[in-house]
């Protein structure tokens, strides 16, 4: 499952491949099932974009990030019982005379079963080619741990990766 903290944040940039260069694993302390609130905010406006519930499942031993096969996400932070850290950054050449930056910066901290967090990403064109408007959105996040995820204790964690599991089988 993905961190809530990132619930929406890998979701749009999963269409380029989110990934972690170090694996930041999720500790037993923020394990369970999450209901997360989530408010986005257009960081140049400051208008809210949306508001929305979800409940998200976090396991310990699991990454905060999901695998990149094209390598082009560069990731560091660090997982602590109280607080998580990431930040992540990637350029894309995107055809003549244009390539994107992209990034984003995730930080929550836990007391209890409340944790709270603050996500920012944002895409930057650079190059005269370039159409598209610049972008930044912040992600404010609320959430209240419900209960404890069953499916977690009963699956094992291996350091096998998706992308070495797919190799076996071709």
């Amino acid at each position: 499952m993905k961190p809530f903290i990132l619930l929406l944040i890998v979701a749009s940039l999963l269409t380029a491949g989110a990934s972690s260069a170090q694996d930041i694993v999720i500790l037993e302390s923020w394990a369970g099932i999450w209901e997360t609130t989530t408010t986005e905010i257009n960081c140049l406006t400051q208008a809210v974009v949306s508001v929305t519930t979800a409940l998200d499942t976090l396991c310990a031993g699991n990454t905060w990030l999901a695998d990149d096969p094209e390598n082009i996400f560069v990731c560091n932070g660090s997982s602590t019982d109280l607080a998580v850290h990431l930040d992540c950054s990637a350029t894309l050449d995107l055809g003549p005379e244009c390539s994107l930056s992209m990034s984003f910066v995730s930080d929550a901290t836990r007391d209890g079963e409340v944790a709270t967090g603050v996500s920012v990403i944002s895409f930057t064109y650079t190059g005269t080619g370039c159409f598209l408007p610049n972008t930044c959105v912040s992600q404010e996040t609320s959430s209240v741990r419900t209960g404890d995820d069953p499916g977690c204790v009963a699956t094992p964690v291996s350091e096998m990766r998706w992308g070495s599991l797919k190799s076996i089988y071709r």
